[in-house]
């Protein structure tokens, strides 16, 4: 298989993913671009060729997973083609209003847990996620996603690709205009 690295920025700029421009996010953050993942996520055959990569990548960096964890919605479709790729048990987990079981799969403890996520902004439900599956009496190998636009204090992470875009704390100072996309979760 290629490496991971090269490929997904490639992918994710001809699929038209990469939206350059001052960018509002819904926490606060500003960046000066975002990432549609939607561009991937509808198309199942592009989903299933990232997914590929990625179960390569967690194969390599966290061997001896016995379960893939992902969040609804788009946590959960990717945690689900990964685990495909893997021939892993996957398991859903929701965040809010408390992180909690998807009633379709409540993992027994003991298992090595990795959670799948595709783009992670402030890390804060990477967080969440990984502290619930230790409650839960899961060994957490780690964090698994596309880009990261942070680290996660302490969580083993691995990303397929860099963040293509800068990301800072706003401060009206910074803005040079009008931000040309607002209220963006990515």
């Amino acid at each position: 298989m290629s490496d991971v690295s090269g490929d997904l920025l490639p992918l994710l700029q001809a699929c038209g993913a990469l939206r350059p421009g001052l960018t509002h996010f819904r926490n606060g953050l500003l960046g000066d671009g975002w990432i549609e993942k939607g561009e991937i996520m509808r198309d199942p055959a592009q989903l299933d060729r990232v997914a590929a990569w990625q179960a390569q990548a967690i194969a390599g960096q966290f061997p001896g997973a016995t379960l893939l964890v992902g969040a609804p919605a788009c946590g959960a479709v990717l945690a689900a083609f990964v685990a495909r790729h893997l021939g892993l048990p996957v398991a859903f987990l929701t965040l809010q209003p408390a992180p909690a079981w998807h009633r379709m799969h409540v993992p027994a403890p003991g298992h090595r847990a990795v959670y799948v996520d595709d783009l992670i902004c402030t890390g804060r439900d990477a967080r969440t996620a990984s502290a619930f599956l230790r409650a839960q009496g899961l060994t957490v190998l780690g964090v698994s996603a596309w880009i990261s636009r942070t680290d996660l204090g302490g969580e083993q992470l691995h990303t397929l690709a860099p963040p293509p875009f800068q990301t800072w704390a706003a401060h009206p100072a910074q803005l040079a205009g009008p931000p040309r996309y607002t209220n963006i979760r990515e």
